[in-house]
Parts: structure tokens; C-alpha cells; sequence
């Protein structure tokens, strides 16, 4: 009697596991960069190929609007198929809830909830993640880093994320992206994850037409606006602009370093940064990428900082986010060659001119610390460390705080327009 019950225990448990398998790698991002407020997308995988619908509605208890998605095969992967639903006309600074089905499998994920941003214009306060280089080499094989910076980042009142790339270790691995949004996914089944990509994340061989591009299963897998690498978005009275950098340092060798003058996406990233300017319900202007304009070492790579620094000078634009070095490090306003001066170490007064962070140790095995002697260094971590920021803004202020991978407070600023 007590083998029958141990069996049956043992079949039900696999059915349960079956039947929540079927649905995986939930996450939101946004969609449309000039109604971010008005849009939302929802993508998922499952081992299941057939027509699923996604419910949707302002009661959790009464799911009433419902979406079509069908299934796309992904890359690499023979039993693996994802899904896309793009949620629009939605009220902004509404809370909503979803949750994805697949009728054919008997399947169904959780309930989820997601806040819309407010229009565009609003000064309430706004949280973002800032997190980084999670992919999984020595010392996060299975991404249990990235784990607990998840867990870490869940315990705060965030809108959204931001990523500035190399997610993974290698972009050509499915079972990397797998990985990563499996291990993401309470976070950003909730919360839009918005990511750059770095060059783990791109094709490497010069001799691929589709050089410094993601793999496939890229595509497959995210819903971003835009052509998924270079986009921007609004949220509240800031403008947000992920670019992708590429293979900068082998790029380098032969003269084929992204955002050239004259260049596609140079020319797109002029027009959107002329529009923002030009909007005067938009107060800051936050650009991230992966390969730092200002780093320590073999990290700078002198042909993208000489691309993109014009711009941002010429643009005014307030921050800029990148990873790659797995470290913090934290630089004086610049302007150009010319570093401004800061009296007080951790407050941005009016600075005339542009901060720039690194932020890549989210997962990635940890690098020297070095950069402490370059004249524009503020600040960088004292000894190896994972660590994540939170990144407040709330009309004419910017907060942002980074920690340590236990919640350890290892340096703050804040920057006022």
C-alpha cells in the first residue's frame, strides 16, 4: 500500500511539473518607445506548438480581454517554440494583470501584474534596476549569481530594468537564453526587462555577414521595440536609449566599429536624440550600451569612444549606463576631454556635462579592480564584488545607490537639473 501511495505521489508530482513546464521564460518589455505608456509585451516559450491566447484585464479575478499568439520555432532548439503578444490601448499608470494559456496542452502560468508608465511629462518618482554582464562563466555556470541578485532586485518597488548586455556567455547557446529567463523570470514576469547587447550576446566572426548582430534565437526570444538592438522608450520625463555596441574590440581591427558618421544607426540615434531635445516634456536624457566610453585598460576601446562622445556631448545627455568591465566604477561629469570639477564626491550639481558608470557585475566572473588612478575616476569597488544599483527619478533629482550581492550599500549619488 505504502509503494502504490509513493508511486502515485511520484506520477502526480511529474504531471504538475509537466503541466507548469509547458510554459516558461515569461517576460514583459515595452514596446512601442513613443507610447510605452499605452503598450506592453508579453513572451513566453513552451515545448508545445499550438495557438495560445494570452488573458488580460484590470481584475485579477476577471481576465475579460484576451490576445491571440501563435507559436515560432526557436532557433536551435527542436522542441521549443516561443510566443509574442503585444498588449496595446492600455491606460497608463494602470495596474494589470495576465496571464499566459495554452489550451491544447492544458497549461497555465500564474497570474502576473504589471503597472503601465504614466504619460509622458509625469515627475512622480520612478525605481529602475540596473543590472549587468550575468552571463554564465566561472562562478555562475547555472546563473545561482544572477539568482540572488533576482531575489535581491524582487525585494524592491521597481517599474522596470535595464541591462547593459552580455546577458549571457555565448549567444549562439540556447540553453543560455533558457537559463537566464528561467532564472529572471519571477523578476521579469513582473517587470519590463529592457537589455542592451554586449558582445557575448552578438555573432564575433568578421566573416558573417550578419557580424556584431545577435544570433537568431535572439529575435526569437524578445520583443523590443524598434529593430530589438537599438531603441528608446519614454517613461515619465525621462528618455531612455539602449544601443548596441557590438564586438567593439575585435571590430576595432578592421575599422568596423558601430555608430560610424554618416552610419545607419548613427543617423537614427541623431534623429531620436534631436527629438528629445526637442520634447519639452522630457527632463532627462539616460542612454546605456555595453562597452564603456570611459573605462580602465584593455576596456576602452578609443574608436567607439570618439563615435559616440560627440553626440552625447553635443546632446546634452545626462547618464550613460555600460557594462563589460565586471566592476563599478564611477566617473567625475565630462564634457568631452574636460573632466568638471566635483566639491562634494557624491552629488552632481547642475554638472555641465555627462556621468558616466560602469555596471557589469551581475553574475560575470569578477575582474581586477583597477581604474583608481585615472583622473576622472570618483569611485570604483575597493575589492572584487557582484554587485546591482537601483536608479531613482523623481522630477529634477536622480538618485542612484549600488550594493553588494547581499544588499550592502558600497556607494551613492545624485545628480540635479
Amino acid at each position: 500500500m505504502k509503494q502504490i501511495k509513493l508511486i502515485l505521489s511520484i506520477l502526480l508530482c511529474f504531471q504538475l511539473q509537466s503541466l507548469f513546464a509547458q510554459i516558461d521564460n515569461i517576460h514583459l518589455s515595452f514596446k512601442d518607445g513613443t507610447q510605452s505608456s499605452r503598450t506592453m509585451a508579453v513572451s513566453w516559450t513552451s515545448i508545445t506548438s499550438c495557438s495560445s491566447i494570452l488573458k488580460y484585464g484590470l481584475d485579477r479575478n476577471n481576465l475579460k480581454s484576451v490576445a491571440a499568439v501563435d507559436p515560432i520555432p526557436v532557433s536551435g532548439q527542436k522542441k521549443s517554440f516561443a510566443y509574442k503578444a503585444t498588449l496595446e490601448n492600455l491606460l497608463p499608470g494602470h495596474t494589470y494583470y495576465y496571464q499566459c494559456e495554452q489550451t491544447c496542452a492544458n497549461s497555465t502560468s500564474e497570474v502576473y501584474a504589471f503597472k503601465t508608465p504614466p504619460k509622458v511629462g509625469d515627475k512622480g518618482k520612478i525605481c529602475i534596476g540596473v543590472w549587468g554582464d550575468t552571463q554564465n562563466n566561472e562562478g555562475n555556470k547555472t546563473f545561482e549569481v544572477t539568482k540572488t541578485i533576482v531575489d535581491q532586485l524582487l525585494k524592491q518597488p521597481l517599474n522596470f530594468t535595464i541591462h547593459t548586455g552580455d546577458i549571457v556567455e555565448n549567444g549562439s547557446v540556447a540553453a543560455s537564453w533558457n537559463g537566464f529567463l528561467h532564472t529572471a523570470q519571477p523578476l521579469n514576469a513582473k517587470t519590463p526587462f529592457m537589455p542592451a547587447t554586449g558582445n557575448h550576446d552578438v555573432i564575433n566572426d568578421n566573416q558573417n555577414v550578419n557580424f556584431q548582430r545577435p544570433f537568431p534565437i535572439f529575435h526569437d526570444l524578445f520583443n523590443l521595440p524598434n529593430d530589438n538592438l537599438n531603441y528608446a522608450y519614454d517613461y515619465g520625463n525621462t528618455h531612455f536609449i539602449a544601443i548596441n555596441s557590438g564586438y567593439c574590440a575585435g571590430a576595432a581591427k578592421i575599422d568596423a566599429v558601430l555608430f560610424k558618421p554618416g552610419s545607419a544607426e548613427y543617423k537614427w540615434l541623431e534623429k531620436d536624440l534631436i527629438q528629445a531635445k526637442k520634447n519639452k516634456k522630457i527632463k532627462w536624457i539616460i542612454l546605456y550600451d555595453h562597452y564603456p566610453m570611459h573605462a580602465h585598460g584593455v576596456s576602452l576601446v578609443p574608436q567607439w569612444q570618439n563615435q559616440i562622445t560627440p553626440l552625447i556631448d553635443k546632446y546634452a545627455i545626462d547618464l550613460v549606463l555600460s557594462g563589460h568591465r565586471h566592476v563599478y566604477e564611477r566617473h567625475k561629469a565630462m564634457r568631452g576631454t574636460t573632466i568638471l570639477d566635483q566639491p562634494d564626491l557624491h552629488i552632481y550639481d547642475k554638472p555641465m556635462g555627462t556621468v558616466f558608470i560602469t555596471n557589469g557585475s551581475a553574475g560575470g566572473s569578477l575582474q581586477g579592480v583597477g581604474g583608481k588612478d585615472m583622473p576622472s575616476m570618483l569611485y570604483t569597488s575597493p575589492q572584487k564584488m557582484y554587485t546591482y544599483a537601483l536608479m531613482t527619478i523623481a522630477g529634477k533629482e536622480l538618485s542612484y545607490e549600488v550594493y553588494d550581492i547581499n544588499g550592502n550599500k558600497i556607494d551613492y549619488f545624485k545628480m540635479i537639473k
